[in-house]
Protein backbone atom coordinates (compact mmCIF):
# COMPACT_ATOMS: atom_id res chain seq x y z
CA UNK A 1 0.00 0.00 0.00
CA UNK A 2 0.97 3.49 0.41
CA UNK A 3 3.47 4.94 3.33
CA UNK A 4 1.77 8.44 2.46
CA UNK A 5 -0.60 10.59 1.58
CA UNK A 6 1.56 12.22 -0.94
CA UNK A 7 2.43 9.00 -2.61
CA UNK A 8 -1.51 8.28 -2.29
CA UNK A 9 -2.35 12.18 -4.50
CA UNK A 10 0.69 11.36 -6.84
CA UNK A 11 -0.68 8.01 -7.85
CA UNK A 12 -3.94 9.48 -8.33
CA UNK A 13 -3.10 12.35 -10.41
CA UNK A 14 -2.66 10.04 -13.07
CA UNK A 15 -5.97 8.54 -12.95
CA UNK A 16 -8.81 11.45 -13.02
CA UNK A 17 -11.99 9.62 -12.36
CA UNK A 18 -15.20 10.49 -10.76
CA UNK A 19 -16.37 7.90 -8.33
CA UNK A 20 -19.97 7.91 -6.58
CA UNK A 21 -19.86 7.15 -2.62
CA UNK A 22 -22.87 5.86 -2.22
CA UNK A 23 -25.54 3.33 0.17
CA UNK A 24 -28.57 3.98 2.08
CA UNK A 25 -28.50 6.46 4.77
CA UNK A 26 -26.55 6.13 7.90
CA UNK A 27 -23.47 3.85 6.26
CA UNK A 28 -21.38 5.81 6.74
CA UNK A 29 -20.76 7.78 3.36
CA UNK A 30 -19.94 11.43 5.29
CA UNK A 31 -17.32 9.80 7.71
CA UNK A 32 -15.56 7.53 5.11
CA UNK A 33 -15.49 10.89 2.75
CA UNK A 34 -13.88 12.72 5.48
CA UNK A 35 -11.54 10.30 6.14
CA UNK A 36 -10.61 10.16 2.82
CA UNK A 37 -10.33 13.84 2.50
CA UNK A 38 -7.55 13.52 5.08
CA UNK A 39 -5.52 11.33 2.30
CA UNK A 40 -5.29 14.22 -0.20
CA UNK A 41 -8.36 12.65 -1.87
CA UNK A 42 -10.99 15.60 -3.54
CA UNK A 43 -14.87 15.17 -2.66
CA UNK A 44 -17.43 16.93 -2.98
CA UNK A 45 -21.37 16.80 -1.83
CA UNK A 46 -24.17 15.39 -4.01
CA UNK A 47 -25.93 18.64 -2.72
CA UNK A 48 -22.63 20.43 -4.78
CA UNK A 49 -22.88 18.68 -7.91
CA UNK A 50 -26.81 19.09 -7.99
CA UNK A 51 -26.77 22.76 -7.39
CA UNK A 52 -24.02 23.22 -10.06
CA UNK A 53 -26.80 21.56 -12.67
CA UNK A 54 -30.00 23.26 -11.08
CA UNK A 55 -31.00 19.76 -9.89
CA UNK A 56 -31.41 20.77 -6.52
CA UNK A 57 -35.11 22.18 -5.05
CA UNK A 58 -36.70 23.25 -1.95
CA UNK A 59 -39.76 21.09 -1.07
CA UNK A 60 -41.91 21.96 2.67
CA UNK A 61 -38.23 22.70 4.27
CA UNK A 62 -37.02 19.00 2.06
CA UNK A 63 -34.23 19.30 -0.31
CA UNK A 64 -34.79 17.39 -3.25
CA UNK A 65 -32.60 16.36 -6.15
CA UNK A 66 -34.10 15.82 -9.98
CA UNK A 67 -31.59 12.88 -10.56
CA UNK A 68 -32.61 13.00 -14.33
CA UNK A 69 -30.41 16.22 -14.31
CA UNK A 70 -27.31 14.90 -12.30
CA UNK A 71 -25.65 13.11 -15.95
CA UNK A 72 -25.09 17.06 -17.22
CA UNK A 73 -22.34 17.34 -14.08
CA UNK A 74 -18.81 16.59 -14.83
CA UNK A 75 -15.65 16.95 -13.28
CA UNK A 76 -12.55 18.49 -15.21
CA UNK A 77 -10.07 18.06 -11.74
CA UNK A 78 -6.67 16.40 -12.83
CA UNK A 79 -7.28 13.80 -10.03
CA UNK A 80 -9.84 11.56 -8.68
CA UNK A 81 -13.14 13.15 -8.01
CA UNK A 82 -15.31 11.31 -5.19
CA UNK A 83 -19.14 12.31 -4.97
CA UNK A 84 -20.59 11.53 -1.38
CA UNK A 85 -24.29 10.83 -1.68
CA UNK A 86 -26.66 8.24 -1.40
CA UNK A 87 -27.78 9.51 -5.07
CA UNK A 88 -24.21 10.11 -6.46
CA UNK A 89 -24.53 6.63 -8.58
CA UNK A 90 -26.92 8.88 -10.61
CA UNK A 91 -24.21 10.72 -11.67
CA UNK A 92 -21.92 9.74 -14.89
CA UNK A 93 -19.33 7.82 -13.08
CA UNK A 94 -16.06 6.06 -13.89
CA UNK A 95 -16.48 3.50 -10.61
CA UNK A 96 -18.57 3.08 -7.25
CA UNK A 97 -18.31 2.84 -3.46
CA UNK A 98 -20.86 0.52 -2.13
CA UNK A 99 -21.35 0.95 1.52
CA UNK A 100 -24.16 -1.30 3.32
CA UNK A 101 -24.74 -2.02 7.02
CA UNK A 102 -26.72 -4.77 8.48
CA UNK A 103 -30.03 -3.60 9.16
CA UNK A 104 -30.18 -3.70 12.54
CA UNK A 105 -27.04 -1.62 13.17
CA UNK A 106 -28.49 0.72 10.48
CA UNK A 107 -31.64 1.05 12.20
CA UNK A 108 -29.62 2.23 15.46
CA UNK A 109 -27.58 4.65 13.64
CA UNK A 110 -31.01 6.06 12.07
CA UNK A 111 -32.85 6.47 15.34
CA UNK A 112 -30.43 8.74 16.82
CA UNK A 113 -30.63 11.01 13.66
CA UNK A 114 -32.58 14.30 13.46
CA UNK A 115 -35.69 14.61 10.92
CA UNK A 116 -35.72 10.72 10.79
CA UNK A 117 -39.33 9.59 12.03
CA UNK A 118 -40.66 6.21 11.99
CA UNK A 119 -41.64 6.15 8.41
CA UNK A 120 -38.57 7.09 7.10
CA UNK A 121 -36.45 4.85 8.58
CA UNK A 122 -38.63 1.98 7.65
CA UNK A 123 -38.14 3.40 4.07
CA UNK A 124 -34.45 2.97 4.63
CA UNK A 125 -34.35 -0.12 6.21
CA UNK A 126 -35.92 -2.13 3.88
CA UNK A 127 -34.33 -0.10 0.96
CA UNK A 128 -30.89 -1.67 2.56
CA UNK A 129 -32.79 -4.79 2.78
CA UNK A 130 -33.75 -4.83 -1.11
CA UNK A 131 -30.00 -4.36 -1.83
CA UNK A 132 -31.79 -1.12 -3.52
CA UNK A 133 -28.75 0.47 -4.47
CA UNK A 134 -27.39 -2.65 -6.09
CA UNK A 135 -30.95 -2.80 -8.01
CA UNK A 136 -30.43 0.99 -9.65
CA UNK A 137 -26.64 0.28 -10.04
CA UNK A 138 -27.36 -2.29 -12.66
CA UNK A 139 -29.65 -0.38 -14.45
CA UNK A 140 -27.69 2.81 -14.58
CA UNK A 141 -23.95 1.69 -14.59
CA UNK A 142 -23.58 -2.03 -15.13
CA UNK A 143 -19.82 -1.85 -16.08
CA UNK A 144 -18.38 0.25 -13.74
CA UNK A 145 -15.78 -0.92 -11.38
CA UNK A 146 -17.50 -1.29 -7.94
CA UNK A 147 -16.14 -2.23 -4.40
CA UNK A 148 -18.49 -3.02 -1.57
CA UNK A 149 -17.77 -2.09 1.80
CA UNK A 150 -19.71 -3.37 4.58
CA UNK A 151 -20.10 -0.74 7.73
CA UNK A 152 -21.44 -2.44 10.28
CA UNK A 153 -18.51 -2.86 12.76
CA UNK A 154 -16.42 0.67 13.36
CA UNK A 155 -12.89 0.97 12.01
CA UNK A 156 -13.72 0.00 8.32
CA UNK A 157 -9.76 -0.12 7.01
CA UNK A 158 -9.16 2.52 4.71
CA UNK A 159 -6.45 0.00 2.86
CA UNK A 160 -8.84 -1.71 0.51
CA UNK A 161 -10.58 1.50 -0.44
CA UNK A 162 -7.66 3.74 -1.22
CA UNK A 163 -6.42 0.66 -3.61
CA UNK A 164 -9.34 0.76 -5.37
CA UNK A 165 -9.13 4.32 -5.82
CA UNK A 166 -5.74 3.84 -7.69
CA UNK A 167 -6.45 0.72 -9.44
CA UNK A 168 -10.18 0.42 -10.11
CA UNK A 169 -9.59 -1.58 -13.45
CA UNK A 170 -8.14 -4.69 -11.58
CA UNK A 171 -11.36 -4.94 -9.36
CA UNK A 172 -15.10 -6.66 -10.88
CA UNK A 173 -17.84 -4.25 -12.65
CA UNK A 174 -21.07 -3.75 -11.19
CA UNK A 175 -22.92 -6.79 -13.22
CA UNK A 176 -19.71 -9.28 -12.49
CA UNK A 177 -19.81 -8.33 -8.33
CA UNK A 178 -23.23 -8.04 -8.22
CA UNK A 179 -23.99 -11.80 -7.50
CA UNK A 180 -21.52 -11.90 -4.45
CA UNK A 181 -23.04 -8.68 -3.10
CA UNK A 182 -24.53 -8.40 0.68
CA UNK A 183 -27.66 -10.60 1.17
CA UNK A 184 -28.85 -9.24 4.05
CA UNK A 185 -32.39 -11.41 3.67
CA UNK A 186 -30.21 -14.63 2.40
CA UNK A 187 -28.11 -14.51 5.98
CA UNK A 188 -31.36 -15.65 7.36
CA UNK A 189 -32.95 -14.30 10.82
CA UNK A 190 -32.07 -10.38 9.84
CA UNK A 191 -36.16 -9.85 9.68
CA UNK A 192 -36.63 -11.39 13.54
CA UNK A 193 -33.72 -8.74 14.29
CA UNK A 194 -34.98 -5.27 12.87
Amino acid sequence: MFNSSRLLVGAMSMHPIVVALTGSPGTGKSTLASRLKQHGIHTTSLEQVADAVDALSKNDQTLEVETSKLEKWSWDGEQICIIDGHLSHHCCIDAVIVLRCHPTQLRQRLEQREGYGADKIESNIEWELLSGVWSELIGLHPHVEVIEIDTTHANVPIEPILDFLTNPTHSKTVEEYIQESIDWIGTGNVAESI
